[in-house]
């Protein structure tokens, strides 16, 4: 005790009747104090040697950790798992170096593929491939194989996986923005299997109990298409119902989703999939619509309202309360040319100037009457 400070008060007694309600009390607060067994969001980001030398590790991790500042309650939710590609950590000097940059930093961790489960793949002669996808490219997916049979491993348990690449930027306030995405999706269908927020293999949110089946599908595949086609035709069930393949795919009954808005900035400048250097860079919170496939870029035109899409419930889920409060009233469209009654943008019209268009559905119908 400090010199003059008064003792503490003797602890309440308890009674008797009141013992099992109090000892609850207690391992619940205890409970509550107990760092958790998992996390909520773990970032998983392979990193691979360059030519060049750049070192584009360091300003994508920095983009991730502003985000995450002492204090903040998303710290205890969120980590990053970066996995280097490299035969042997040092011939990666990026890594070697922000790796020890941040050897204090709890929230990051750092991992080598020296056991590989898939040593026996090996990337074929693109002649001799149907879609004549590049060697360097086939090597990728059976990283990403590898990679994500490590994060599947790794402990503590994570609930969600989001795959990211070491050359792009978390946008700012990214991470609210995920938080929001994946709060959105989970109402609309609390068993969506995969959430989209940008470009390519990165920005793709996934549940951490789907990461087998995905390791799975990378690397009996790997030969045919990119990686960013393979995990789309995985989450949306195309490949399993082309191929008419026995029992039902892991994406059965359940949804992807796209985010309205990129998340994610390019800093890279050389793609193993051989892009022109001077392609349209989307910035952060542009549409999401250029770079991937027609079936998952964010629909404007379905769903003008929202932020994601499908902005329809599945089936079995019950839609969010604020959809029936907020129905009633007026809705902002964006879109490009006119609209119908219902706000879709009918086919064949003329475009025009983007306008601001601000209805409401009563409008509507004593118009329609």
């Amino acid at each position: 005790l400090l010199a003059g400070a008064s003792p503490p008060p003797p602890p309440l007694a308890l009674v008797d009747s009141n013992q099992a309600a109090v000892v609850a009390v207690q391992a619940a607060t205890a409970a509550a104090l107990t760092p958790r067994a998992t996390v909520w969001l773990r970032i998983v980001m392979p990193c691979h040697s360059r030519t060049t030398g750049v070192n584009y590790l360091r300003a994508t991790l920095a983009a991730i950790l502003l985000q995450l500042p002492p204090g903040d309650p998303l710290r205890a939710l969120v980590d990053v798992l970066v996995v280097n590609t490299d035969a042997h950590p040092a011939d990666n000097k990026a890594y070697a170096d922000v790796r020890a940059e941040l050897a204090g930093e709890p929230l990051v961790r750092f991992a080598q593929l020296d056991s590989r489960r898939y040593a026996s793949l090996k990337p074929r002669n693109a002649a001799t491939v149907m879609r004549r996808v590049k060697a360097s490219v086939q090597q990728q997916t059976i990283d990403l194989a590898e990679i994500f049979a490590v994060a599947d491993a790794a402990l503590p348990r994570a609930e969600l996986v989001m795959a990211a690449e070491d050359d792009w930027l978390l946008c700012p306030n990214g991470l609210l923005a995920i938080l929001h995405l994946v709060r959105t999706a989970s109402a609309l269908d609390p068993h969506w299997i995969a959430l989209r927020c940008s470009y390519g293999f990165n920005g793709i949110v996934l549940r951490a109990a789907d990461l087998p089946s995905l390791v799975e599908h990378l690397a009996a595949h790997f030969v045919r298409r990119p990686p960013d086609h393979l995990v789309f035709e995985w989450f949306s069930g195309e490949w399993h119902a082309k191929q008419k393949l026995p029992g039902s795919a892991n994406a059965a009954g359940r949804s992807y989703r796209t985010y309205r808005h990129n998340l994610f900035y390019h800093i890279g400048h050389i793609s193993t999939l051989s892009q022109p250097s001077n392609r349209f860079t989307p910035r952060c919170y542009e549409l999401l619509y250029d770079w991937l496939l027609p079936a998952e870029t964010f629909k404007r035109d379905e769903c003008p309202a929202s932020d994601v899409w499908p902005c329809t419930p599945a089936p079995a889920a019950p839609s969010e309360l604020a959809v029936g409060l907020f129905e009633p009233f007026s809705r902002v469209d964006f879109a490009m040319g006119l609209r119908d009654r219902e706000g879709h943008v009918p086919a064949g019209a003329p475009d025009k100037a983007r306008v601001l268009e601000l209805t409401s559905r009563e409008r509507r119908a004593g118009s329609a009457r």
